[in-house]
């Protein structure tokens, strides 16, 4: 299958590849490979599986989280991106790798931490297709209930990159629910730090804009879900959109955008006449 391969890079990629050979060895070739990287780009293809699987060997082995071997290695990956990403039977491997990236993003260094940032933003751009969101971590990295923290910076930042990519932040996993995502979201509107408190509604702002482009149901249920616990979120510009939303609902997504409605529905002027126009008595005669 590496036929168009050189006869000396078959040679190392069987020996890159074998599970029985030392690590420390795997590790002298990546640097090999680092340095000479232009060389093996057009075999991207081939190399990109076992080097993944390096790199989580790397973070399963050391203590030292994201050091700057890995670094280079990841980097050396998504340089490869115009010739080849990593493919379907990959998605394990590069989702592995993207927890370990999430849980070893953090550093004192604020000037390091936003290197991996950027690390990660450009991992998730180029490898979208591959990427679903570990929702769990990110559920960790946002849940510090001291208001008086900057702990919660960090998984703020790493939601902002997974919509800013499309991605939504929350996958439906068992023992969380949205509801308990989104409240744990939104608790950071009440930190006492400027950076927090704003990256939280830059992100519910993304959050809100990307399930309104999206299909109604999920834009009505995302408002449900965060107004339960941050109910100034129902502002005008909202409240239009779920009223003009209201007729082609059904079901329980109707009776979501009524009580989303509620909260707030003093605050509108001609409320009443504007329910009245969007079939609210209808809806009443139905019931």
């Amino acid at each position: 299958i590496q036929s168009d391969m050189p006869p000396w890079m078959i040679c190392l990629y069987k020996k890159f590849s074998d599970t029985t050979i030392g690590f420390n060895i795997k590790l002298f070739l990546m640097r090999l490979i680092i340095h000479t990287h232009t060389i093996f780009k057009p075999f991207a293809r081939y190399w990109l599986t076992p080097i993944i699987h390096m790199c989580n060997q790397m973070f399963e082995k050391s203590s030292e989280g994201l050091n700057t071997f890995l670094i280079d290695t990841i980097v050396i990956l998504l340089s490869w991106n115009s010739i080849a990403i990593p493919s379907e039977l990959d998605r394990t491997s590069v989702q592995r790798l993207l927890e370990y990236l999430f849980l070893n993003c953090t550093h004192k260094n604020s000037l390091v931490m936003k290197s991996n940032l950027d690390l990660i933003k450009k991992l998730i751009e180029s490898w979208n297709e591959r990427i679903y969101t570990p929702t769990l971590i990110i559920y960790k990295l946002i849940s510090d209930q001291d208001i008086k923290s900057k702990q919660n910076a960090i998984g703020l930042s790493l939601i902002g990159i997974l919509l800013a990519n499309n991605i939504l932040p929350y996958n439906d996993i068992k023992d969380l629910t949205e509801d308990k995502f989104n409240e744990a979201l939104l608790k950071n509107m009440k930190n006492s730090f400027r950076n927090i408190y704003a990256a939280a509604a830059e992100v519910v702002g993304m959050l809100l804009n990307h399930s309104s482009q999206a299909i109604q149901d999920t834009y009505v249920t995302c408002i449900y879900s965060l107004q339960k616990h941050y109910p100034e979120i129902v502002d005008k510009t909202i409240m239009n959109k779920l009223m003009f939303g209201l007729k082609k609902l059904y079901g329980d997504f109707k009776m979501e955008c009524l009580e989303s409605m509620i909260t707030n529905i003093t605050e509108f002027d001609s409320a009443y006449l504007e329910l009245k126009a969007a079939g609210i008595l209808d809806i009443l005669i139905h019931k």
